[in-house]
């Protein structure tokens, strides 16, 4: 199967994170370890995850369903990273 790998993945959160960022006149992300929490780091808030992970949806034209995935790892981008791309895998 072909679809987007856990890097490819990882290239579009750090590109909407660092929107946000920019907007909000914050540093910019670089190089985001796979045990990076965005909420716990103050990256983002509880809305404006959700509003990345809409983002991140039209991006892969997915309709995020983040159930399969742990709820205390769901803001951890190397767990959240793999997920996504296991879930546009299994659609390709």
């Amino acid at each position: 199967m072909s679809g987007p790998t856990p890097d490819d993945v990882r290239v579009v959160i750090t590109e909407l994170l660092n929107q946000k960022l920019k907007q909000q006149a914050r540093v910019q992300l670089n190089n985001l370890p796979d045990d990076y929490d965005l909420l716990l780091s103050e990256v983002l808030d509880s809305l404006a995850f959700v509003e990345m992970m809409t983002a991140m949806g039209e991006h892969f034209d997915w309709e995020v369903d983040l159930a399969g995935l742990d709820p205390e790892r769901v803001t951890v981008v190397g767990p959240l990273c793999i997920f996504v791309s296991e879930q546009l895998r299994e659609r390709s």
